[in-house]
């Protein structure tokens, strides 16, 4: 079962807008070593809409190859077609990872029954066990949730949510009935203890590639039934997400990592780095959170 506090990892580049494999080792490394849980390969924080296929299953192996079995390993494999999502399911499965996650087709508009028959294909697809995503202000479509507990119920290998909606009613929803094995966990770096308040299993998060120390706190806090100190650090994290404002997504995240002395290099085009008034604002806020 899902549990704990994953990082969705950036994706380094080079000046060429290569991926920095030697930054990828640099990042993993450093991120496991931070006592994180998990790390998520291929993430939306990875920039997994300007990845190749061919890309993306070399993640997935650099991935695999770098954690060496020291946390587990979630593998992106989204994509607009089923046809994809099942051919870069087979490639993450094939590289070793522990867990798929998809977000649902984007540009498309599938119906909910044609949402059900898509991941119930890719699913089926793999022995991996796989996990749900939604993030709707990206990928623009969401899987809904009856059919969530439509596909936990007919499918054990559907392992559980990654819900990005930033709805703590939605979030809380899934948690209701849900399969005892079958984890909710939130993508919003907000609704890291709320979302332990109400039943959720942890969180998956960009900042982790920044602070992982904050959300890991969130939740021994939590844990330990410490609420009020929890909320302490809560607050802490809560402005690393209203920094993200301060550019095109995940241009901040890069930024920060950066300002920590990691290597990430600028986001593939169209998505531009921050300016230097937005990387001065990003800097006293990290320093404000006790980041830098």
């Amino acid at each position: 079962m899902l549990r704990g506090v994953y990082s969705a990892m950036i994706t380094p580049f080079d000046k060429n807008e290569n991926i920095d494999e030697k930054g990828v080792e640099t990042i993993i490394n450093w991120t496991i070593g931070k006592g994180i849980t998990g790390v998520f390969t291929v993430a939306s924080t990875g920039e997994s809409w300007a990845l190749s296929v061919e890309e993306k299953a070399r993640l997935f192996r650099l991935t695999v190859a770098i954690v060496n079995k020291r946390v587990p390993v979630i593998a992106g494999v989204g994509a607009p077609s089923t046809r994809e999502s099942i051919q870069l399911a087979e490639d993450a499965q094939q590289a070793g990872v522990d867990y798929l996650c998809a977000a649902p087709p984007s540009f498309v508009r599938p119906t909910q029954d044609e949402m059900l028959a898509h991941y119930r294909d890719l699913a089926q697809a793999t022995s991996v066990p796989l996990l749900l995503y939604n993030i709707p202000m990206l990928a623009g479509n969401v899987i809904g949730t009856p059919a969530v507990k439509t596909l936990a119920k007919r499918l054990p290998r559907v392992a559980g949510i990654k819900d990005s909606g930033g709805d703590l009613t939605v979030l809380n929803d899934l948690l209701i009935d849900r399969r005892p094995d079958f984890s909710v966990v939130t993508g919003m770096d907000t609704l890291v203890l709320p979302g332990l308040l109400a039943g959720s299993q942890g969180a998956i998060l960009g900042s982790a590639n920044v602070c992982p120390e904050l959300s890991l706190e969130v939740f021994r806090l939590f844990e330990a039934g410490r609420l009020q100190d929890a909320w302490a650090v809560q607050n802490r994290l809560t402005r690393f997400w209203l920094a993200m404002g301060l550019g095109s997504f995940p241009a901040p995240v890069k930024a920060a990592v950066e300002l920590l002395g990691l290597p990430a290099g600028t986001p593939r085009r169209p998505v531009a780095p921050l300016g230097t008034e937005q990387r001065a604002a990003l800097q006293r806020e990290l320093r404000a959170m006790g980041v830098l």
